[in-house]
């Protein structure tokens, strides 16, 4: 398998993989410039939607499939600035960039590069791998962080994000995040399987419980430009999303731990049901046993009073 193989792939363009719902984000129509598309699995479905689709990639082999699919090509690498020379007074409606930054010594440039061409209506897509997917998070348990071919680990990854870091990321370079989607895919169903398998039920619970993000493999996010006049102003923008995030997750673990404890009172309150209700049999029986001793009390009375009576008269009938 050479280079650009491993990021070859074919998806059905209206299905529900991910690169389908990522090109559903792209307007009907307009330019696009693709960042780091490899071999074009997603220019070519581009192209046949009658997409002006300009691509900057640094891979001959690449490069070569994508001349020959007939999209525009700048021939450069992305940690330089060849390519921001390259598309000088270029802008277009659509940039992509998926699964890119996290291969980037310097992705914070690009994003910044990116402002430049980007048109005063168009939006920025961009696709990471999610480092805190509970699968990497497994591995750690287990001491494992361990580099492959492609996936979360891919060894040509020399940046990791997460939701957050990537927020943050965009709001630093003059961007407003504006839409976010997930990929989730099953821990059963990833690289990460044997790591899941081998953690104990408690271990895979306490990654699961009150983390509603531990399967979330991809991060999708669409943004916009910013400007001094929206509403994201730097650090304060910041520091209020962080303070709401914290907030909101304070509120998830009280949540959690009230939850906690009502499913335990209930649990406490079902056993004490279960209790009062044997106690309650238990007294009816010995009720019931009661009265028929009280009944075989009364017949046994009356029948040692019959018999005293009985030889009493017979004593008496003696003497006669």
């Amino acid at each position: 398998m050479t280079h650009i193989d491993r990021y070859d792939y074919a998806f059905d363009p209206e299905g529900d993989a991910w690169a389908a719902r990522v090109l559903r984000r792209i307007p009907p129509q307009g330019s696009v410039l693709e960042l780091g598309p490899g071999p074009g699995a997603m220019t070519r479905v581009l192209l046949a939607r009658g997409y002006a689709v300009t691509v900057v990639e640094n891979d001959p082999e690449a490069l070569s499939a994508l001349q020959a699919l007939g999209a525009q090509c700048i021939a450069s690498d992305l940690d330089g600035s060849d390519w921001t020379a390259a598309l000088a007074d270029q802008q277009f409606d659509v940039i992509l960039a998926c699964d890119v930054l996290e291969h980037l010594r310097r992705p914070d440039e690009v994003l910044r590069a990116l402002n430049t061409v980007l048109a005063p209506t168009g939006s920025l897509i961009i696709s990471v791998p999610n480092i805190a997917y509970a699968g990497v998070v497994a591995g750690l348990r287990q001491g494992l962080f361990d580099y492959s071919d492609k996936g979360q680990l891919d060894r040509t990854h020399v940046h990791f994000f997460t939701r957050r870091s990537l927020e943050r990321n965009l709001l630093d370079c003059g961007w407003a995040p504006r839409i976010w989607e997930a990929n989730r895919v099953p821990l059963e169903q990833s690289e990460f399987a044997g790591c899941w398998k081998d953690l104990s039920d408690a271990q895979r619970s306490s990654l699961r419980d009150g983390w509603h993000d531990f399967d979330v493999y991809q991060w999708m996010v669409v943004a916009t430009a910013s400007s001094n006049s929206v509403a994201w102003e730097g650090a304060a923008a910041r520091a209020q999303v962080d303070q709401l995030r914290e907030e909101l997750q304070a509120l998830s673990l009280q949540q959690k731990r009230e939850l906690a404890s009502l499913l335990e009172h209930q649990k406490a309150f079902s056993e004490a049901k279960e209790i009062i209700e044997e106690l309650q049999g238990e007294v009816a029986r010995l009720h019931k046993q009661t009265m028929l001793f009280e009944t075989e009390v009364q017949r046994l009375g009356k029948l040692l009073f019959d018999r005293t009576w009985l030889g009493h008269l017979r004593r008496l009938m003696g003497h006669r």
